[in-house]
């Protein structure tokens, strides 16, 4: 979505980022395409992901489903290394992992399917509720790599173990490429030093990786995201401040600038169970939202994935996840900043 003066520098997207990107000759030159749903009725979230390697010439990613049983997955399958040598043309591509997608209409319509008969299968339509939301340049945690978020209507069918279940919800589709810093480079794959550097923000390479994702949507007119950074600083202090993301209210978007937000571990599994946000977007629009776990990737925290049901400015309700990662102390000093234990 076009940046307006005053705001982050965020790269225009065109109908061309619906396929392959150019890649540099890194051994990690990564291209995902990832694309979620949920049944709320059930508790239940799901995702049809897919990596790409360009220069290894490999594929990776699946398909996961959960709920909010103790079961941790309900189907999770997750291929590695898959060979994937001509990749075609990513606006109708059959992945060798079981995915399929088709653009039906550039930038804001595509269609899905999984094909695991007996364990899984999906059909779906996901259609934007408005353009993407393009990463700001230099934002946590793609300061390296280009990347695009965006709310969708989903609609259609999956089959689980042989239970047909229709699908007719909101939640959020992603796409990311460019080198990543992942294991070790051979040698004639290595790029220059700095390569990776971007402006705007510190880099941490030295320190853990850590990532906080949360986003919920009510409607065509109303949904957020939010990109957070929970970390501990070499003093010790705890922080998860926002990096990026975007409000849409009353049907008007805008990228959020700055905020906060605080954790709360649940008892035993230790996973994340609320979470508060503040936020505010580069229209001076305030944003607090509240987020209780419904259901959830995994069976023990605190990094993981959950659905969330949220409750945010303006009386508004609806669906989403939050997806944050990080070493677990950091997490349990988060969560014990704000007076839990």
């Amino acid at each position: 979505m076009p940046a307006k003066q005053g705001w982050p520098d965020q790269p225009v997207l065109t109908a061309e980022d619906d396929n392959w990107h150019e890649h540099s000759p890194h051994w990690f030159e990564t291209e995902t395409t990832w694309w979620s749903f949920n049944v709320p009725e059930r508790r239940m979230g799901g995702w049809l992901y897919t990596q790409a390697l360009a220069v290894q010439g490999t594929c990776n990613g699946g398909a996961w489903v959960w709920d909010g049983s103790d079961a941790g997955a309900l189907y999770e399958v997750r291929h590695e290394g898959l060979p994937f040598p001509d990749r075609g043309d990513l606006r109708k591509c059959e992945f060798p992992n079981g995915n399929t997608v088709e653009m039906l209409e550039p930038l804001m319509k595509y269609r899905t399917t999984y094909s695991d008969p007996g364990g899984f299968e999906a059909d779906l339509v996901h259609e934007g509720i408005m353009p993407p939301h393009s990463h700001a340049i230099g934002a946590w945690p793609f300061w390296a790599t280009r990347h695009f978020d965006q709310p969708m209507h989903v609609t259609g069918t999956i089959v689980l173990r042989g239970e047909e279940i229709p699908i007719d919800c909101y939640s959020v589709r992603d796409r990311s490429w460019g080198p990543r810093p992942t294991g070790p480079v051979p040698e004639d794959k290595k790029l220059p030093p700095g390569t990776l550097s971007r402006p705007g923000r510190p880099r941490r390479a030295s320190a853990p990786h850590s990532v906080g994702y949360a986003f919920g949507t009510q409607d065509p007119k109303e949904a957020f995201m939010a990109f957070t950074d929970p970390w501990i600083d070499h003093d010790g202090r705890p922080s998860d401040d926002l990096d990026t993301g975007y409000l849409l209210r009353d049907g008007e978007y805008a990228p959020l600038v700055e905020g906060h937000r605080t954790t709360e571990l649940a008892e035993g599994t230790r996973f994340i169970r609320s979470i508060h946000l503040e936020a505010t977007d580069a229209l001076g629009r305030e944003l607090t939202a509240d987020g209780t776990l419904a259901g959830r990737h995994g069976t023990q925290g605190p990094s993981g994935t959950g659905l969330f049901h949220w409750a945010w400015t303006g009386g508004c309700t609806g669906w989403g996840e939050d997806q944050t990662y990080g070493p677990t102390e950091w997490l349990e000093a988060l969560d014990s900043a704000t007076g839990h234990s």
